[in-house]
Protein backbone atom coordinates (compact mmCIF):
# COMPACT_ATOMS: atom_id res chain seq x y z
CA UNK A 1 0.00 0.00 0.00
CA UNK A 2 2.88 2.46 0.64
CA UNK A 3 4.08 1.84 -3.00
CA UNK A 4 1.51 3.42 -4.84
CA UNK A 5 0.88 5.98 -2.49
CA UNK A 6 4.71 7.19 -2.38
CA UNK A 7 4.23 6.66 -6.03
CA UNK A 8 1.34 9.07 -6.18
CA UNK A 9 3.33 11.83 -4.43
CA UNK A 10 6.41 11.53 -6.81
CA UNK A 11 4.77 11.10 -10.02
CA UNK A 12 4.26 15.08 -10.37
CA UNK A 13 7.37 15.58 -9.65
CA UNK A 14 8.70 13.56 -12.08
CA UNK A 15 6.51 14.81 -14.78
CA UNK A 16 7.79 18.74 -13.86
CA UNK A 17 11.35 17.07 -14.01
CA UNK A 18 10.72 14.93 -17.50
CA UNK A 19 8.99 18.55 -19.04
CA UNK A 20 11.16 20.64 -17.60
CA UNK A 21 14.43 19.45 -18.48
CA UNK A 22 16.02 20.67 -21.89
CA UNK A 23 17.81 17.70 -23.00
CA UNK A 24 15.12 15.27 -22.43
CA UNK A 25 12.54 17.31 -24.40
CA UNK A 26 15.30 18.35 -27.24
CA UNK A 27 16.11 14.84 -27.94
CA UNK A 28 12.61 13.99 -28.14
CA UNK A 29 12.37 17.00 -30.59
CA UNK A 30 15.29 14.86 -31.76
CA UNK A 31 13.55 11.85 -32.94
CA UNK A 32 10.45 14.05 -33.79
CA UNK A 33 12.34 16.10 -36.52
CA UNK A 34 14.12 12.16 -37.17
CA UNK A 35 10.79 11.28 -37.61
CA UNK A 36 9.50 13.53 -40.38
CA UNK A 37 12.09 13.24 -42.55
CA UNK A 38 11.97 8.97 -42.63
CA UNK A 39 8.46 8.91 -42.80
CA UNK A 40 8.94 10.12 -46.13
CA UNK A 41 11.16 7.42 -47.20
CA UNK A 42 11.18 3.75 -48.66
CA UNK A 43 12.77 2.25 -45.71
CA UNK A 44 12.23 4.41 -42.48
CA UNK A 45 14.51 1.65 -40.53
CA UNK A 46 17.42 2.47 -42.63
CA UNK A 47 16.80 5.86 -42.63
CA UNK A 48 16.74 5.98 -39.12
CA UNK A 49 19.43 3.86 -38.37
CA UNK A 50 21.76 5.89 -40.50
CA UNK A 51 20.73 9.54 -38.55
CA UNK A 52 20.69 7.54 -34.92
CA UNK A 53 24.29 5.50 -36.04
CA UNK A 54 26.27 9.61 -37.32
CA UNK A 55 24.34 11.47 -34.80
CA UNK A 56 27.03 13.04 -32.27
CA UNK A 57 24.77 14.24 -29.60
CA UNK A 58 21.66 13.46 -28.84
CA UNK A 59 20.33 17.05 -29.57
CA UNK A 60 20.01 17.61 -33.48
CA UNK A 61 18.04 19.73 -35.87
CA UNK A 62 17.60 20.11 -39.35
CA UNK A 63 20.84 21.24 -39.91
CA UNK A 64 22.32 18.52 -38.42
CA UNK A 65 20.14 16.12 -40.25
CA UNK A 66 21.05 17.35 -43.65
CA UNK A 67 24.73 17.43 -42.44
CA UNK A 68 24.50 13.60 -41.96
CA UNK A 69 22.73 12.67 -44.87
CA UNK A 70 25.23 14.46 -47.23
CA UNK A 71 28.34 12.87 -45.69
CA UNK A 72 26.51 9.56 -45.34
CA UNK A 73 25.56 10.11 -49.24
CA UNK A 74 29.24 11.48 -50.31
CA UNK A 75 30.82 8.51 -47.91
CA UNK A 76 28.37 5.91 -50.20
CA UNK A 77 29.01 7.14 -53.68
CA UNK A 78 32.56 7.26 -53.23
CA UNK A 79 32.49 3.53 -52.26
CA UNK A 80 29.94 2.40 -54.92
CA UNK A 81 32.07 4.52 -57.49
CA UNK A 82 35.28 2.22 -56.31
CA UNK A 83 33.38 -0.81 -56.03
CA UNK A 84 31.89 -0.01 -60.04
CA UNK A 85 35.96 0.66 -60.89
CA UNK A 86 37.07 -2.42 -59.48
CA UNK A 87 34.27 -4.93 -61.01
CA UNK A 88 35.27 -3.03 -64.51
CA UNK A 89 38.96 -3.84 -63.83
CA UNK A 90 37.48 -8.04 -63.18
CA UNK A 91 34.79 -7.81 -65.63
CA UNK A 92 34.64 -9.37 -68.82
CA UNK A 93 31.59 -9.55 -69.62
CA UNK A 94 30.71 -6.67 -72.76
CA UNK A 95 26.93 -5.82 -71.70
CA UNK A 96 28.14 -5.61 -67.56
CA UNK A 97 30.80 -3.60 -68.60
CA UNK A 98 28.86 -0.97 -70.74
CA UNK A 99 26.24 -1.08 -67.82
CA UNK A 100 28.74 -0.51 -65.74
CA UNK A 101 30.56 2.37 -67.39
CA UNK A 102 27.06 4.47 -67.17
CA UNK A 103 26.89 3.74 -63.45
CA UNK A 104 30.29 5.02 -63.01
CA UNK A 105 29.72 8.18 -64.47
CA UNK A 106 26.20 8.09 -62.64
CA UNK A 107 28.16 7.53 -58.82
CA UNK A 108 30.22 10.06 -60.28
CA UNK A 109 27.88 12.86 -61.19
CA UNK A 110 26.07 12.20 -57.28
CA UNK A 111 29.86 12.24 -55.87
CA UNK A 112 30.87 15.64 -57.57
CA UNK A 113 27.37 17.07 -57.31
CA UNK A 114 27.40 16.00 -53.49
CA UNK A 115 30.84 17.53 -52.79
CA UNK A 116 29.89 20.88 -53.88
CA UNK A 117 26.63 20.65 -52.78
CA UNK A 118 28.89 20.35 -49.23
CA UNK A 119 30.18 23.54 -50.09
CA UNK A 120 27.55 25.23 -50.70
CA UNK A 121 25.78 23.43 -47.11
CA UNK A 122 29.09 25.16 -45.31
CA UNK A 123 28.84 28.29 -46.48
CA UNK A 124 25.19 28.17 -45.27
CA UNK A 125 23.65 28.81 -48.93
CA UNK A 126 20.78 26.11 -48.94
CA UNK A 127 19.15 27.19 -51.76
CA UNK A 128 22.47 26.77 -53.95
CA UNK A 129 22.91 23.43 -52.03
CA UNK A 130 20.02 21.90 -52.72
CA UNK A 131 19.89 22.93 -56.75
CA UNK A 132 22.99 21.00 -56.16
CA UNK A 133 21.58 18.15 -54.87
CA UNK A 134 18.42 17.92 -57.20
CA UNK A 135 20.11 16.60 -60.60
CA UNK A 136 21.28 13.40 -58.80
CA UNK A 137 18.32 11.13 -58.42
CA UNK A 138 18.28 10.96 -62.46
CA UNK A 139 22.28 10.36 -62.24
CA UNK A 140 21.47 7.49 -59.63
CA UNK A 141 18.58 6.40 -61.54
CA UNK A 142 20.28 6.30 -64.55
CA UNK A 143 22.31 3.08 -63.12
CA UNK A 144 19.72 1.49 -61.89
CA UNK A 145 17.27 1.34 -65.31
CA UNK A 146 20.95 0.51 -66.93
CA UNK A 147 20.32 -2.64 -65.59
CA UNK A 148 16.56 -3.13 -67.33
CA UNK A 149 17.77 -2.90 -70.89
CA UNK A 150 18.43 -5.56 -73.13
CA UNK A 151 20.36 -8.02 -72.50
CA UNK A 152 19.43 -7.30 -69.16
CA UNK A 153 22.82 -8.47 -66.97
CA UNK A 154 22.60 -9.33 -63.55
CA UNK A 155 22.93 -6.16 -61.79
CA UNK A 156 25.55 -6.16 -58.35
CA UNK A 157 24.60 -2.80 -57.37
CA UNK A 158 20.76 -3.43 -56.65
CA UNK A 159 21.76 -2.47 -53.04
CA UNK A 160 24.43 -0.06 -53.66
CA UNK A 161 21.81 1.77 -55.20
CA UNK A 162 18.86 1.50 -53.20
CA UNK A 163 20.79 2.68 -50.12
CA UNK A 164 21.82 5.33 -52.79
CA UNK A 165 18.54 6.35 -53.63
CA UNK A 166 17.69 6.79 -50.02
CA UNK A 167 20.28 8.75 -48.79
CA UNK A 168 19.97 11.33 -51.84
CA UNK A 169 16.57 11.53 -50.72
CA UNK A 170 17.13 11.81 -47.00
CA UNK A 171 19.83 14.56 -48.10
CA UNK A 172 17.07 16.52 -50.13
CA UNK A 173 14.51 16.16 -47.55
CA UNK A 174 16.12 17.47 -44.53
CA UNK A 175 17.66 20.07 -46.66
CA UNK A 176 13.95 21.12 -47.60
CA UNK A 177 12.82 21.69 -43.86
CA UNK A 178 16.12 24.03 -43.50
CA UNK A 179 14.70 26.30 -45.80
CA UNK A 180 11.54 26.36 -44.02
CA UNK A 181 12.53 27.52 -40.48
Amino acid sequence: MTFPRCFSLFAPLLAIILLTNPALSEARDSQDLIDEVCRQMEDYGFCNRVFHENMGSPVVDYVGLTAIAMDQTIRNATSTHEYISDLLRRTTDQSLRNVLVACENAFGIVESSFGAAMQSFHRKEYEDMLKLEQVTPRAQASCETSFTVPPNPPNPLAERNREMRILITMAIVSGKAILKL
